[in-house]
């Protein structure tokens, strides 16, 4: 995938927002128990779904942070998926109906067990990703191909900002989609 370094922010950017649109519709009105019901058992409540996309976020935040301390501000015309940030993205994203096909498991750092405080919780997760938009707007200034960030699995895999922002989104639509199962499971 090749296109336009700026686009690529504007699209990042418009993707995330819609995304937190979404979650603040799908948690609107929903009551603290409510919120902490799983969907079945050994399964997510909507409250523990969005702790792992804070607990993840959290770490691209940070690396992203660490990045760009490192690399001087150097921003190219285009950006160019390297075939890494493809594989995760699309291992990752939902399919273009809304499907789900690859389950993956939890990292066990990643994965919140306990009910949860709904204020905290809800307050962390929105936090989180405006750091995230936050972050993006920030990469105008950068090269989107150059820079890279180690992924959650480690130090050892890393993504170029431009693939690290595209796999981040895929993940959060997946879990949007998640919330969605949730909410019409439990309320």
């Amino acid at each position: 995938m090749k296109l336009k370094a700026t686009t690529h922010i504007q699209n990042s950017i418009q993707q995330c927002e819609n995304a937190l649109s979404e979650v603040e519709q799908i948690i609107a009105g929903l009551d603290d128990t409510t919120l902490n019901t799983q969907e079945a058992a050994g399964k997510w409540s909507i409250l523990q779904c969005l702790k792992h996309l804070s607990i993840a976020n959290k770490i691209y935040v940070e690396n992203l942070g660490k990045a760009f301390e490192k690399y001087p501000q150097k921003p190219e015309e285009t950006f160019k998926s390297h075939w890494k940030g493809d594989y995760f993205t699309k291992m990752i994203s939902p399919k273009e109906n809304n499907e789900v096909k690859n389950k993956m498991k939890t990292m066990r750092s990643m994965d919140p067990k306990q009910a949860l405080n709904p204020k905290e919780t809800i307050d962390d997760f929105f936090q989180t990703h405006q750091q995230l938009i936050e972050l993006i707007k920030q990469s105008e200034n950068y090269s989107l191909n150059k820079v890279k960030v180690p992924t959650a699995l480690g130090p050892i895999i890393k993504l170029r900002i431009g693939d690290a922002f595209r796999f981040l989104l895929g993940h959060l639509d997946r879990h949007v989609l998640q919330l969605k199962r949730i909410k019409k499971a439990v309320a």
